[in-house]
């Protein structure tokens, strides 16, 4: 499979999961975590518009390069940020902190293949 079909596939799956969480969060159905954390309410509507926002940028940077790129920045920073998160204010295990590593990964990969072609 060649490295664009590969890197699509990610960005289509990154999207469609951004919306599915960028929703469900802003909605406020994860309010409880945002203020296990200490964080204030708006955090959830502030944290579901950015994932949102990444989400259509994956999407729309299947056609545009560009939006992929800053897409994977956002998407993967905030991933990174909400990792810290769960191990430095949560004083979560690092296996809870997992899954926003591996988003995290995957985002800033999108970013640096979509910057390297």
């Amino acid at each position: 499979m060649p490295i664009d079909t590969a890197v699509i596939i990610v960005q289509a799956l990154l999207g469609i999961f951004f919306i599915f969480t960028g929703t469900t969060i802003g909605s406020g159905k994860m309010a409880d975590q945002f203020k296990r954390l200490g964080l204030p309410s708006f955090f959830n509507l502030l944290t579901g518009s950015i994932e949102l926002a990444g989400a259509a940028g994956m999407i729309v940077g299947i056609w545009i390069p560009v939006a992929a790129l800053l897409a994977g920045l956002l998407l993967g920073s905030t991933m990174l940020v909400a990792a810290f998160m769960l191990v430095a204010l949560a004083r979560d295990s690092f296996v809870k902190a997992l899954p926003a590593l591996i988003l995290c990964i995957l985002s800033y990969a999108v970013a640096a293949v979509v910057y390297m072609l």
